[in-house]
């Protein structure tokens, strides 16, 4: 299901360190292939589907008979009986015995079958549980992305501001200097642009952050060195409807692989019902038995010259077939034991499943409020950037000539900045909760 909900761009990993150890472009795709493949949950949970498939092949082997060999040899001193006789005497023997042995189940309350498709529900089930994972992974890496691009934009945005500010402060030095201007301008605007550069640190230490909270739910190394491919994001369409959140969780409910393991569990819970139910019936078995056996005090007679092993292996050849039926009469209440709590985790599970569905709907409810909530946020932040732009052009004409304050110029500006920022905020906000919802919906991820 992962594949088909993230359109995965397939890399050539034959030399990791070579692929990813320089300060190359990471592409979304990349970074969630890299966060799945390097996850040690994921990787737990493949040891985890694999020790399911073992125990389903088990399961399955044992409708196939079971055969065994056996051979053993003894050495007796004392009184051992003649075997021609059957007189004890005074003697020293060495015998030895061997053969083979096949036993067969023909029924017993259909147990094997049920712990087939027991088992096969297990593997089933573990392997949601990894899906289940790699959803988480996909969902924690998206954001973390997209927050590394929204605190890049912030450092641009800074960036611009301080290099705006420099040509004011040098402007205004000049002004100074020819005496156009007080030198308590110029020393406010050193004042703004000294502050300017502090935001911009602590914009440059955001995304830092940022990447470091990306690396690390990538599994990449610290030392890494790592920069994220900057998509050209359109502006958001901001006349979309979203699909109601009833309708995605219709919708949801039929794929999210929590909900598909929260009903194989209850699955494997009735069929372990099934199985302690079986020991309620009889169970029929097939046993067949060769063997032979030699002795070195062997007598043959009907020849006493004649006591070769081929002769005693054919004289002591024997074949045993045996039909075995096993009826259940009272077994300390073990069975009723088996059967009552096989059904009570039924219930319980059935209980995860309604707790997995209320989480899932909550989950959905909530990303289709951050939808809309977004949307409005990102229309109104989006208007108020156009206003204070047009209020910023006004200003900077009258500070150029002279009719504005440095006062009036540094409020101006810091308003449009706290709103560029507060739309970058809202635009990638708005972007990611768009891109979560469709993904309830079975949608796949593109950040492009």
């Amino acid at each position: 299901m992962l594949r088909n909900k993230l359109l995965v761009i397939l890399l050539t990993f034959l030399s990791t360190s070579a692929s990813f150890g320089q300060d190359s472009l990471w592409s979304y795709s990349q970074c969630v292939e890299f966060a799945i493949e390097n996850n040690l949950y994921v990787k737990l949970q493949d040891y985890e589907v694999g020790d399911r498939t073992e125990e389903y092949k088990q399961a399955r082997s044992q409708r196939y008979p079971s055969v065994s060999g056996f051979y053993s040899h003894s050495f007796n001193r004392g009184l051992n009986p003649d075997p021609t006789t059957n007189v004890y005497s005074q003697q020293s023997v060495n015998t030895g015995s061997f053969g083979a042995q096949v036993g067969v189940p023909i029924f017993n309350g259909r147990k094997i079958s049920n712990t087939i498709k027991q088992t096969r529900n297990n593997i089933e089930s573990a392997e949601f549980g990894k899906e289940k994972i790699e959803n988480d992974i996909i969902i924690q890496v998206t954001e973390n992305y997209l927050d590394v691009i929204y605190k890049f934009e912030n450092v641009d945005i800074s960036k611009k501001r301080v290099k705006t500010l420099q040509e004011q402060v040098d402007r205004t030095k000049r002004l100074v200097e020819a005496g156009s201007s007080p030198l308590s301008e110029l020393l406010d605007l050193m004042s703004q642009f000294a502050d300017t550069e502090r935001q911009l640190t602590e914009s440059e230490n955001a995304y830092n952050i940022a990447v470091l909270t990306l690396k690390q739910s990538m599994q990449l190394d610290f030392s890494t060195s790592f920069s994220v491919d900057i998509p050209d994001f359109a502006d958001p369409d901001t006349t979309m409807q979203f699909t109601p959140s009833e309708v995605v969780f219709d919708e949801s409910k039929l794929i999210m692989p929590e909900i598909k393991q929260a009903e194989l569990n209850i699955t494997v819970t009735e069929f372990q019902e099934k199985i302690a139910k079986g020991d309620y019936y009889p169970s029929l078995n097939f046993n067949g038995n060769i063997n032979t056996r030699y002795s070195s005090n062997y007598v043959n007679p009907i020849d006493p010259n004649d006591t070769s092993l081929g002769t005693q292996f054919e004289n002591f050849f024997s074949q045993v077939a045996t039909i075995q039926l096993n009826i259940p009469i009272y077994s300390r209440r073990n069975v009723k034991t088996a059967v009552n709590k096989a059904r009570l985790s039924t219930k319980k599970n059935e209980v995860q499943l309604q707790q997995q569905l209320n989480d899932l709907r909550k989950k959905i409810e909530q990303s289709y409020i951050n939808a809309l909530s977004s949307q409005k946020t990102y229309i109104s932040n989006k208007k108020s950037v156009e206003s204070l732009q047009e209020q910023f052009r006004s200003v900077n004409k009258r500070f150029a000539s002279g009719a504005a304050s440095t006062t009036d110029y540094v409020v101006a500006e810091n308003n449009l900045n706290i709103a560029k920022a507060e739309l970058n905020r809202s635009k990638y906000q708005f972007i990611f909760s768009r891109k979560i919802l469709d993904f309830y919906s079975g949608k796949q991820i593109i950040l492009e």
